[in-house]
């Protein structure tokens, strides 16, 4: 789950299950979040809803997100559901800490 600054949730948790995989290969599971559209949006609790707030700034450049338990064999990700609970999101193209 990501959490905003005043400890609320931002986006519900990921989850993924996989089938058809070799149960002797390894796997990686990495996750990429991509604009929708060319909006920028706000959250307004009062509401409980996303409203528009504007243009949206350039894309980033990609960036993924490995999860943390990576890499897995087919066998493992055929018996279980993977889940990105906690994810920290930035803007700052910068960052050198994998967020």
């Amino acid at each position: 789950m990501i959490i905003t600054k005043t400890g609320r949730r931002m986006f519900p948790t990921l989850r993924v299950s996989f089938t058809g995989l070799r149960p002797d290969q390894r796997y990686a599971v990495l996750m990429d979040i991509v604009p929708v559209d060319n909006k920028r949006y706000r959250y307004a609790y009062h509401r409980s809803s996303w409203l528009v707030a504007g243009k949206a700034d350039p894309p980033a450049p990609l960036r993924l997100y490995m999860h943390p338990d990576s890499p897995f064999t087919g066998d493992q990700l055929r018996k279980q559901v993977v889940s990105f609970e906690k994810v920290k999101l930035t803007n700052n193209e910068m960052d050198k800490n994998g967020q």
